[in-house]
């Protein structure tokens, strides 16, 4: 006999289940009348316009299983597996909302949501390319909403539902509190989010990061349309700002991950070359060499095959960061993967269908591009395109090493991901890094075609000589003594330098105060991560006798009693208390100097130890920003008398400088991506 449940909100979920199969079936009738639409010349105008109505239902849909999701979270409905799973009742609002993507169904709603309303966007703006654009933008739609549907075909798991009841994950309920009609009042509280991600910003940096993948979509689909129409140059006015917005948001969303590292883990910085953090930065590079090659095929033919090739591989790309993370073939490299939830093949077949069709696309119609051959050497156009070659180059270093587990998967092998991870991508991207930076200081002289070299050479003299008298006062105050470092800090002043003498005295024609802006946002960024970095110092040293268990500890960590005063580079630092709210312990360590022979208490740190009851400490750091440096502690062990605390304290000078380029380069794209913008839409006026 079927057990009745008592309690149970079941229709909310069953809406929700409804208008996912709403949104996939919309989603493949659209492909298909879109398809019809193109390929057919009876009656294309009334397939295209039952194709937009189709495409219409599909968002709604999206939009309706969306609200529902986040109605379940929010009333609490522990029935329901995803809801369980990610969310509590003690959770404030601003975490709650961060639970609707805690978890891969929740994030790939978040991926289909964004790519359906852009695609509304393009109904509007698309025009004449509208058929073979959405043709190419439904199908991806088709593969997103499948993530969703939670069923299993011919032994296969195809999707996962996000309303799956909690009582349909146990195998056999017998023996569980699931036996029982009213076992949802024993559930009195969820699973709850991982303590990591209860911060501000994994509020905004997931979705925004969405947004980019889904941004990145549509160049991919008007470069594939271009193949479909025959028409190999327009696409290229047509993508460029989907381009640029697809560079603002995912730069973006890669730099809050950026931040919320470093307010959130213990390795001290912003970035730690994690793979999963590699997969989102591939694309980010491979969309700017792309940028760079739309904008050198406007000039020359040339690069027109490599625009072709970067635009579409930085969505494959998007995939492939996708299957990386989320088929757990990275679950033993990176601590921000997700598990295998049995949707691997689902995932590959996703990529493959989006690689074979960018593969096969570019092989018909190579030999159809016309290509003049213009060689001019001393050109803008020139060195953008060995630019972006470069930043490809960069890429496929990442990209290779990050790959070696689904090397090893494939073909058996057993090579090893490097020890020092950050060291190592360090050495390599370095030179990228200085070839990039030179590269954007000799274009800031250059003007598109032709250019005289003794004038370019003139113009060059003087933000190359500030850039090696710079470099002169930064080795002999110490600031930076490794070569390598000095190096990169003198192409990335010399780029500096270069930017801000085309902005007074306009050494380059036409002139792009978005592109500049960006540039000067990114040689900016380089310049602070080299000299924070190479900079950054552990203040903190054991001077107890106790045995912290290893080397590095012993060396690194301090241990401090409550209201004992003990000495740190130049600061006395006491712990003074600790309070307890909820399941998280803040300790209060004041940091002072004596001046004039008296004590001054000059900040507080505030770490924080969240001992979770199902996942462990999470140890979250604290952090004070002043004009040329922060201080950064956190609590890197905790005895059982909780007189006791186990510290280490980093200081890093210079970050600020970071954080500025960041901001710039930000604005760079926003500038450049509006003009375009409103380019594209003054053309289509």
């Amino acid at each position: 006999m079927e057990i009745q449940y008592i309690g149970e909100h079941l229709f909310p979920g069953e809406m929700g289940k409804l208008f996912v199969w709403l949104g996939f079936a919309t989603a493949i009738l659209a492909t298909i009348f879109y398809s019809l639409s193109f390929y057919r010349r009876n009656d294309r105008q009334l397939w295209k316009t039952i194709a937009r109505s189709l495409y219409m239902v599909h968002t709604f849909s999206m939009v309706a299983v969306a609200v529902i999701l986040y109605f379940l979270i929010f009333r609490h409905y522990f029935e329901y597996a995803y809801v369980w799973q990610y969310s509590s009742v003690e959770l404030p609002i601003k975490y709650i909302i961060s639970c609707f993507w805690a978890g891969q169904e929740g994030s790939f709603l978040v991926w289909a949501l964004w790519q359906s309303l852009i695609g509304l966007v393009l109904l509007r703006i698309a025009r004449n390319w509208e058929t073979p654009v959405m043709m190419i933008f439904s199908l991806s739609q088709i593969f997103v909403t499948s993530m969703l549907l939670g069923i299993t075909l011919l032994g296969t798991k195809i999707g996962a539902s996000p309303f799956a009841l909690l009582r349909h994950t146990v195998g056999s309920l017998q023996g569980t509190i699931f036996a029982m009609p009213n076992y949802l009042t024993m559930i009195t509280d969820g699973n709850g989010l991982n303590p990591l991600l209860e911060n501000i910003w994994m509020t905004i940096h997931p979705p925004i990061l969405f947004l980019g993948y889904a941004l990145a979509l549509v160049p991919f689909s008007y470069a594939i349309a271009s193949f479909l129409k025959k028409d190999y140059h327009t696409w290229i006015g047509r993508a460029m700002p989907w381009t640029l917005l697809a560079l603002l948001t995912l730069g973006a969303g890669i730099l809050l991950g950026g931040a919320w590292a470093y307010v959130s883990l213990t390795f001290g910085g912003f970035w730690s070359w994690d793979p999963v953090e590699n997969s989102s930065l591939v694309p980010w590079m491979t969309l700017v060499a792309g940028l760079h090659f739309l904008l050198t095929a406007r000039k020359q033919n040339f690069a027109l095959f490599a625009a072709y090739l970067l635009i579409t591989l930085s969505y494959v790309l998007v995939l492939y960061a996708s299957f990386l993370t989320r088929s757990g073939v990275l679950a033993d490299t990176s601590a921000h993967s997700f598990g295998d939830n049995g949707m691997t093949k689902q995932l590959l077949i996703f990529l493959l269908t989006f690689l074979v069709m960018m593969v096969v696309m570019i092989g018909i119609n190579v030999r159809k591009f016309h290509i003049p051959r213009k060689d001019i050497l001393l050109s803008r156009e020139f060195w953008m395109f060995i630019g972006a070659i470069i930043m490809v180059l960069a890429a496929f270093q990442i990209v290779f090493t990050t790959s070696i587990p689904v090397f090893n998967g494939l073909f058996h092998t057993d090579f090893a991901p490097p020890v020092d991870r950050v060291g190592f991508y360090n050495r390599w991207q370095m030179p990228y890094a200085l070839l990039i930076a030179g590269f954007i200081a000799f274009s800031q002289f250059l003007n598109y075609n032709e250019n005289d070299a003794g004038h370019f050479l003139k113009k060059m003299g003087i933000p190359l000589a500030l850039a090696v008298l710079s470099c002169m006062a930064i080795d002999s105050f110490g600031i930076v003594t490794r070569m390598n470092i000095l190096m990169l800090v003198g192409f990335t002043l010399f780029a500096l330098y270069a930017s801000l003498y085309n902005v007074i005295f306009r050494t380059s024609k036409p002139r792009n105060t978005g592109a500049i802006t960006a540039h000067i946002g990114f040689v900016v960024f380089v310049l602070g991560t080299a000299l924070t970095f190479s900079n950054a110092q552990v203040i903190s040293k054991n001077t107890s006798k106790f045995d912290l268990g290893d080397s590095q500890s012993n060396a690194e960590n301090l241990v401090l009693t409550r209201n004992d005063t003990l000495s740190m580079n130049g600061f006395y630092v006491s712990y003074v208390s600790n309070r307890t709210e909820g399941n998280t312990t803040v300790y209060s360590i004041d940091f002072m100097t004596r001046q004039h022979g008296k004590i001054r208490k000059e900040f507080t740190l505030y770490p924080s130890v969240n001992v979770h009851p199902r996942m462990g400490a999470v140890y979250n750091p604290d952090t004070r920003h002043f004009l040329n440096r922060d201080y950064y502690a956190y609590i890197a062990n905790v005895s059982k008398d909780p007189d006791y605390i186990v510290v280490k304290a980093i200081m890093n000078p210079y970050i600020n400088i970071l954080w500025l380029g960041a901001v710039i380069m930000t604005i760079g794209f926003a500038i450049a991506f509006f003009k375009r913008a409103r380019h594209r839409w003054q053309s289509n006026s």
